[in-house]
């Protein structure tokens, strides 16, 4: 390898080491996403959950919103308590649920939790609740 190469495999090095050394966070989802409006932000026993609206349908949202997200972050499978949340959900608000939970293993302690709501009303659009959720260290 010449001086040119190792010269600038180093300056590279240098670029992407403090890069990858930082700490994963939390999103922050107080300005919206892309597509996706926020409408209401709300803090209760140390969640936040932002309620936004936005045109998309639930499959371009999750698109949009795993984009959002960035590396590390990925769906897990529902638990119970979850599955009765979606179908209770539906229910009670007239719109067609789809829900998902995000985490990410570098970032144990919080669950992202994300409710797409398409409401069946003519021209409602579709709202999105997103949960940020510390879970206890046990």
């Amino acid at each position: 390898m010449n001086m040119k190469t190792q010269t600038i495999l180093a300056a590279i090095a240098l670029l992407v080491l403090p890069l990858s050394a930082q700490e994963p966070t939390v999103p922050d989802f107080s300005k919206g996403m892309p597509d996706v409006k926020l409408e209401k932000r709300e803090k209760i026993d140390g969640n936040e959950t932002f309620h936004l609206k936005t045109s998309l349908a639930s499959k371009e949202f999750f698109t949009t919103l795993s984009n959002f997200l960035g590396a590390g972050w990925g769906m897990r499978k529902l638990n119970r308590e979850e599955s009765i949340l979606a179908g209770n959900k539906a229910r009670t608000s007239n719109a067609e649920v789809c829900l998902a939970v995000y985490e990410n293993a570098r970032i144990p302690s919080v669950d992202i939790r994300v409710i797409h709501l398409k409401h069946k009303e003519e021209n409602a659009g579709s709202s999105v609740e997103i949960t940020v959720i510390g879970k206890e260290k046990g």
